[in-house]
Parts: structure tokens; C-alpha cells; sequence
């Protein structure tokens, strides 16, 4: 096994209930960790962990987040952890909301991802991907349909991505979490059954493992999380 000189791990998402914990152990091991943001002068102050203002909705910003990560270090690592959530049936649901599911699932994750693989292709040093999909991109339910056609489309983007970059020693992944046990989702869902809901920390456990040298025969995975 090559063991690869660390570099930087962008976290897309970190501000969230999920990408906080997986920052909160990358920076815990000593990773230099990268985290985009709309507002990052709200981040708090982390060892090891700069926030840098980016929009994943604007492919320009996405292009100046990239030049600066390639500015401080190579781009070894990659967490794409952001995402939405909105119910509706497929017969009912709107426009709208279609559209704001795949731009938050999809569309978003996309652009962080395919500038991150192309900064660690041109590097030639290998790296790490890991996108956060859902459970419910392989689990068929009701009333979530917007939804869960979006992690189903982020999680073959994650599949693709692994056979195009199996060449460049860079691995992709897919972690599937069922339901994060997360304050807005107890808020949201205050008489459901928790007994089934996941950590946030121990997906961020899997997604740590993912980004080490340890796994790096690992690629196109999608593992269960929950």
C-alpha cells in the first residue's frame, strides 16, 4: 500500500448536522480541512479549519473555491455532505420543489465533486471522494419522491465517478445514512420511534475511514449507514 503525503479535505455541507461532526473529527486527527461556505464569517474559529465563502449553486464560485484550495496545498480529500430535504407524492409535488431537491442533491454536490476530481487528476497524487447519498436513494417510499430521485441520481453520479477515476488512484464512495438523529429532526418528528436512528458521528466514523489510505481499495461502494 502507497501511503500518500496528507494534503487538504474539502467538507461541502460542514456548516450542517452531519458535516460538522465529519470536520470536527478530520481536524480532531490533524487534517488540514477545508470548508465552503455562504458565510464564513459565522464559522467559529477551529484548529486546523478554514472556511472559505462559496456557493455551490454558482459555478463561478465553485471555480474560485478551487483556486483557492489548489493556492494552500493539494486537494487530497473530498466530503460532499450537503443536501435538502422536501416530501411530496410524484403525482403532486411541484415544480419548484423539484427543482430545489436536484439543485441541493445533485446540482450542487456535482460541482464540488467533478472540481475536486479535476484538481486531484491534474495533481497526479491520488485522492479520496466520499458523497453523502441517502438510504432512500435505494429504499422506495412514499410521499418523499423529489427527494429520493435525487439521491438515487447522486449515488450513480458517485458509481460513475469510481470507474472514470479507478485509473488516477482516486476512490470514490457512497455513504447512505437512514435517519440522522439530528435536533431538527427531532423537532420535525417528536413521536417517532428513534430506536433505528443513526449517529451523526457514527456516519462520520465511516466517512473518516473512507478518506484514509486504509481504504483505498475501496471504490464504488455505497454503504449503509442506519
Amino acid at each position: 500500500m502507497v501511503v500518500r503525503q496528507q494534503g487538504i479535505t474539502v467538507v461541502g455541507g460542514g456548516g450542517g448536522a452531519l458535516g460538522s461532526a465529519v470536520v470536527s473529527r478530520l481536524a480532531a486527527s490533524g487534517r488540514r480541512v477545508v470548508v465552503p461556505t455562504r458565510h464564513p464569517g459565522r464559522s467559529p474559529a477551529v484548529p486546523g479549519v478554514t472556511a472559505i465563502e462559496c456557493d455551490l449553486d454558482d459555478l463561478e464560485s465553485v471555480t474560485r473555491l478551487c483556486t483557492a484550495v489548489e493556492a494552500m496545498g493539494r486537494w487530497d480529500g473530498l466530503v460532499s455532505a450537503s443536501g435538502g430535504y422536501a416530501g411530496g407524492k410524484a403525482h403532486e409535488v411541484d415544480d419548484a420543489t423539484i427543482e430545489d431537491q436536484i439543485a441541493a442533491n445533485l446540482l450542487g454536490p456535482w460541482r464540488l465533486v467533478r472540481a475536486g476530481a479535476a484538481s486531484m487528476v491534474a495533481a497526479g497524487a491520488g485522492g479520496r471522494i466520499v458523497i453523502v447519498a441517502s438510504r432512500a436513494a435505494v429504499d422506495v417510499a412514499r410521499s418523499q419522491a423529489a427527494y429520493q430521485v435525487s439521491k438515487a441520481a447522486v449515488l450513480r453520479l458517485a458509481q460513475v465517478m469510481a470507474l472514470e477515476l479507478q485509473g488516477h488512484a482516486i476512490s470514490v464512495n457512497a455513504v447512505l445514512p437512514g435517519t440522522l438523529d439530528t435536533p431538527a429532526n427531532r423537532e420535525s418528528m417528536p413521536k417517532a420511534n428513534r430506536s433505528s436512528w443513526v449517529s451523526t458521528d457514527s456516519v462520520a466514523a465511516i466517512i473518516e475511514w473512507l478518506l484514509s489510505d486504509a481504504a483505498g481499495v475501496v471504490t464504488g461502494a455505497a454503504i449503509p449507514a442506519g
